[in-house]
């Protein structure tokens, strides 16, 4: 076990329901990128108990800096029900299922990609593999080959996947199950100045993708070069937003103004409690990181 130097963390949320002796009833949501690790433990009915933030202060290497977190916190390693890691990798694509066959996946990232052998004589990246299915839409992306090894050595069964494999699953579902019926629906997934848009015609997945946003005109400003890119009209989409950002509120109220009956408020339907609201969050705004429509979910 390496010693690292302690992580700077904020405390975003903690419910006075929640009950650390019963975790093993709970379920862990972590996202993960080079700057940030976010976790949300939650119950099984994706209500968020407790919400704790940490930052990448001196640049360390995405294994290390899950491992301080790991080490610094004693509640991100208590026994959980499930365990969803979401890591939000530089290199990633979406390509058709069938381009790609079994054993091929860093083959076909190399095409892309520059990634060269270690000192150790092997590559410093694993590729890994998410389908999407009944999208006929894999997820393809790049782990360092440390921090597999490192989550392959927790206890307990840990999940993994791309963060817009996550966005893009729960996008289907939320669409499927809350938005009104258009002939195109989109879901904005905020992460401080980041988002993913996730854009479905019918049930055909169209495009994904992230885009970095100072401002909610940033957000309409790509959504709707998107849609104008695709011949969409505006009275065509359903659409919403959800994520950890000081923008959603000003991402919310541009995308009413423009969609109008398009835009669906997804606080009304994840009801948040007054303390999850005094925190500045809303119900559905971790949900990516709660089990809600993945497949262990059913």
């Amino acid at each position: 076990m390496t010693v690292v130097k302690a992580l700077p963390v904020q405390d975003i949320y903690a419910s006075s329901t929640l009950n650390l002796a019963a975790s093993s009833s709970y379920n862990l949501g972590v996202y993960l990128d080079i700057d940030h690790l976010l976790y949300v433990i939650s119950t099984d009915r994706h209500e968020p108990l407790f919400i704790r933030s940490y930052k990448n202060r001196d640049g360390l290497e995405l294994s290390r800096f899950l491992e301080a977190a790991w080490q610094q916190d004693d509640m991100i390693r208590k026994r959980y029900a499930h365990v969803l890691v979401l890591i939000d990798a530089d290199r990633w694509m979406i390509v058709p299922a069938e381009y790609v066959s079994e054993g091929q996946e860093m083959a076909y990232l190399q095409a892309y990609y520059d990634i060269r052998p270690s000192s150790v004589s092997s590559l410093p990246y694993v590729a890994q593999k998410d389908i999407l299915k009944g999208s006929g839409a894999t997820f393809l992306y790049l782990v360092p080959v440390s921090l597999k090894e490192y989550l392959s050595a927790r206890s307990g069964s840990i999940e993994f996947h791309h963060a817009s494999y996550r966005y893009t699953q729960l996008s289907r579902y939320l669409i499927e199950n809350h938005l009104q019926h258009r002939p195109y629906a989109g879901m904005v997934w905020l992460f401080l100045g980041t988002f993913y848009y996730c854009l479905f015609g019918g049930d055909r997945l169209l495009f994904v993708n992230r885009f970095t946003a100072a401002t909610a005109e940033d957000v309409l400003y790509y959504i709707q070069g998107l849609h104008n890119l695709l011949g969409i009209s505006k009275e065509q989409v359903a659409i919403s937003v959800s994520g950890y950002s000081g923008l959603k509120p000003y991402v919310a109220t541009i995308l009413y103004r423009f969609f109008g009956a398009g835009y669906k408020d997804l606080g009304k339907v994840y009801i948040a409690p007054s303390t999850l609201k005094e925190a500045g969050l809303g119900g559905e705004d971790v949900l990516a990181l709660t089990f809600a429509g993945a497949d262990t979910a059913g």
